[in-house]
C-alpha cells in the first residue's frame, strides 16, 4: 500500500514539506476567497467504498443501480436498494449527501419503471439525481418533483444560453464538460443563475472525446471477461500512416493544472473524483484530487500550483480507470 491509499493519508499533507522550493504566492486578485472549499464528490459502488471516503475527507457520494440506466459498467453500480439506503442513512449520519446516477437514455420501453424507481429512491432520502435525459428532467418537472438535479457532462452542456434552458427545466447543478476552457466557460459562472458548478480534477481524469458522442472502441462500453485483457482505448491509440504515426491531441499537465486553477478562481464550487472498478486506483485519484484542492485553497498563486501540481500528478493516468475489477 502506498502513501496515497493510507488512512493517515490527511496527516501527510499537513505535515510533510511539499517541496523544496519556495511557492510563490500574490498576482491577480481572485474571483473567489482563497479559503473557500470545493465540496468533493465521489463515486462509489459499494457502501463499504462510500464509508471509506466518507469518512476521510469526501462532503458528498454518487450511487448506480444496475436497474436504473446510467454511463458505467455492471462493476460499478450497487448490488442492490437495501446497500443504497444504507448508504443514504450513513451520510446522513455525518451530515453528508449521496446521490443516485441517472446519467444516461432512460429507453421507452423502460421509461416508467427506471423513472419510478428514481422517484421512489428521491422519496426515500437520496439527496439528488445525476441526469443527462431530457425527458426525465421534464418527467419530473410535470410531476412536479422539487429535487436537485444534476446535469451530467453527457448532457451536453456547453454555454450559457444552453444552461439558462437546463436552468428553466430544473437543474440546480452542472457538471462542466471536460472539454471547456476557462475562457469558454466563463459566461456560464452567472451568480444570477444560482446554479452550483462542479469539475472534474482535469489535471488527473480528462477524457479526449465527448463521451455522448463517442462510438468508439472503450472499455467502459464492454464488460470485463476474466482472463481476458479489455480492449484498449481507441482514442488513445496512434494510426499508422505513411509519413508516420498520429495520435489525438491531449492537453499537456501544465495545461490542464492551470484550467483547474482557473475554474476554482471562477467559482467552481464541487469537485468530482469518478467513479471506477479498480479500488485502488479510485482511491489513489480521490487523495491525490484532494491534495490538489486544498492546495488552492492555501491560496497559492498560478506558478506555484503549477509548479507542485506537475510533481503530484507526474505518475497520473488521464483517464483515472484502469479495467480491473478490485474491491476495497
Amino acid at each position: 500500500m502506498n502513501s496515497w491509499t493510507r488512512p493517515d493519508f490527511a496527516y501527510n499533507i499537513r505535515q510533510r514539506p511539499m517541496t523544496n522550493k519556495p511557492l510563490a504566492r500574490g498576482g491577480a486578485k481572485p474571483l473567489r476567497q482563497a479559503s473557500d472549499r470545493m465540496k468533493v464528490l465521489v463515486g462509489v459502488r459499494s457502501f463499504k467504498q462510500a464509508e471509506f471516503f466518507l469518512t476521510r475527507g469526501a462532503d458528498e457520494v454518487y450511487c448506480g443501480l444496475l436497474d436504473i440506466p446510467n454511463h458505467g459498467m455492471r462493476a460499478e453500480n450497487f448490488s442492490g436498494v437495501d446497500e443504497l439506503h444504507r448508504t443514504v442513512e450513513f451520510a446522513h449520519s455525518l451530515g453528508k449527501k449521496a446521490f443516485l446516477v441517472a446519467n444516461d437514455v432512460f429507453p421507452a420501453a423502460a421509461f416508467d419503471e427506471a423513472a419510478g424507481k428514481v422517484e421512489a429512491l428521491l422519496e426515500g432520502g437520496m439527496d439528488g439525481v445525476i441526469i443527462r435525459d431530457l425527458a426525465v428532467l421534464d418527467h419530473f418537472k410535470r410531476r412536479g418533483m422539487d429535487a436537485y438535479f444534476v446535469l451530467s457532462t453527457l448532457g451536453l452542456c456547453f454555454n450559457a444560453t444552453t444552461l439558462k434552458f437546463f436552468k428553466e427545466r430544473g437543474i440546480s447543478r452542472i457538471v462542466l464538460p471536460q472539454q471547456l476552457t476557462p475562457d469558454e466557460a466563463r459566461p456560464m459562472f452567472d451568480r444570477k443563475l444560482g446554479l452550483d458548478i462542479e469539475m472534474f480534477c482535469l489535471p488527473l481524469f480528462y477524457e479526449i472525446n465527448l463521451n455522448a458522442l463517442c462510438s468508439l472502441s472503450c472499455p467502459c462500453s464492454q464488460e470485463i471477461v476474466p482472463g481476458k485483457e479489455p480492449p484498449k482505448y481507441t482514442c488513445l491509440s496512434a494510426i499508422r500512416c505513411e509519413g508516420g504515426s498520429y495520435s489525438m491531441p491531449m492537453p499537456d499537465t501544465g495545461t490542464l493544472l492551470g484550467y483547474f486553477y482557473d475554474f476554482y478562481h471562477m467559482g467552481a464550487n464541487c469537485m468530482k473524483v469518478a467513479r471506477g472498478p479498480n479500488a485502488s486506483e479510485v482511491v489513489e485519484l480521490f487523495f491525490k484530487s484532494v491534495y490538489l484542492a486544498k492546495l488552492l485553497e492555501k491560496g497559492l498563486s498560478r506558478e506555484g500550483f503549477l509548479f507542485e501540481g506537475k510533481r503530484i500528478c507526474a505518475s497520473a493516468q488521464n483517464y483515472g480507470k484502469r479495467y480491473i475489477v478490485q474491491h476495497l
